[in-house]
């Protein structure tokens, strides 16, 4: 390790050191939970890391990487945590590595209560701008041979008006339209449909091959209101086919993800039971997180809206990296190094 990574090193330990108090200063309780589970929520879109507990005495029995603090997080809040975040590793198994994914990485992740995703945009563009200021950052920040616009207030793009705008698509009669509309629409792009493939696939195949690639990259941008058939704990927006849920999107990175948080039990039961049926096809199965399940349905979890921000994507950005290499001390590039070799 050089002169020039050990910067990098203390750059980036100085920038959580901010995070932590912007958050502190705003009344969030710091919270430090477990990295090991023995049941998860299913998320049929993730794939986890399993591992063994081989006690001394007694029987053997199996713990999973979190693929993000939420599950703990949640019960806090439902025992009257109030407003919390939280600093850790977090871990996905099976994804592509790239610039800008590691197996393990760091996630920075916030629940505000009494708040929702819209007030969650405003709760996030502060965070940038005590960063820029504590960091004496020009907000336009360097991206390779151009720069990227977050000066607040970001650029605010419905799902529907990108779909609009990039596709010519009314998006709320496709969400609305179902299956069948969707695949009918998914091969007139020329873009593959197979008998495994789900609505929300059609949808991300959409997505990602004809939208996200022309969403602005030379300014923040918060894509907002995605299409419900998606299935998530975000809560559904009345009297429409949308979720209250944004990403944020820095040079036409996705960095961070945002929820109003769904709060009726029986939406997480049906949600659970849906993910459930999808999870049987996983390279790693794993028990669902009923105890969860538990707190929503019997304890008193507050209206509120979370976020989760990659740590090594936004750095990669503060810090000026072309990716997120640098920012990965030591042996949690493994993944990045071993594909180079």
């Amino acid at each position: 390790m050089n002169q020039s990574d050990l910067q990098i090193l203390r750059q980036r330990a100085k920038t959580i050191q901010l995070i932590r108090a912007f958050f502190q200063e705003r009344g969030y309780l710091e919270v430090d939970t477990a990295l090991l589970s023995p049941s998860l929520i299913p998320e049929s879109s993730l794939e986890v890391f399993r591992t063994r507990y081989l006690p001394r005495q007694g029987s053997d029995r199996d713990f999973f990487l979190i693929p993000s603090p939420e599950l703990w997080m949640k019960r806090l809040l439902a025992a009257d945590s109030g407003s919390v975040f939280q600093i850790c590793k977090s871990f996905r198994n099976s994804e592509p590595v790239t610039g800008v994914h590691n197996p393990e990485f760091t996630m920075l992740e916030w629940y505000t209560v009494q708040a929702d995703y819209l007030e969650s945009m405003e709760i996030t563009e502060e965070l940038f701008g005590h960063l820029f200021a504590e960091l004496h950052l020009d907000p336009l920040l360097p991206l390779g041979d151009r720069r990227v616009d977050c000066s607040p207030p970001f650029l605010r793009l419905s799902m529907a008006d990108a779909f609009d705008e990039y596709l010519r698509l009314d998006l709320w009669r496709l969400a609305e339209s179902g299956y069948d509309a969707l695949a009918e629409t998914t091969r007139k792009l020329g873009l593959s449909v197979t008998e495994q493939d789900r609505t929300e696939d059609l949808f991300h195949k959409i997505f990602l091959n004809t939208v996200e690639p022309n969403l602005p990259d030379s300014r923040a941008a918060f894509l907002y209101d995605y299409p419900a058939l998606i299935q998530t704990l975000a809560r559904r927006k009345s009297g429409t086919p949308w979720a209250e849920r944004w990403e944020l999107y820095l040079g036409g990175v996705e960095i961070a993800n945002c929820y109003s948080e769904e709060t009726d039990p029986a939406a997480y039961e049906q949600y659970f039971r849906s993910q459930e049926e999808e999870k049987r096809l996983a390279a790693v199965a794993h028990p669902s997180d009923r105890e969860l399940l538990r707190v929503i349905r019997e304890g008193d979890f507050p209206e509120c809206s979370g976020v989760a921000l990659g740590m090594e994507r936004l750095l990669m950005f503060v810090l000026s990296q072309e990716s997120i290499r640098k920012l990965l001390p030591y042996g949690a590039a493994f993944a990045l190094e071993s594909e180079s070799s």
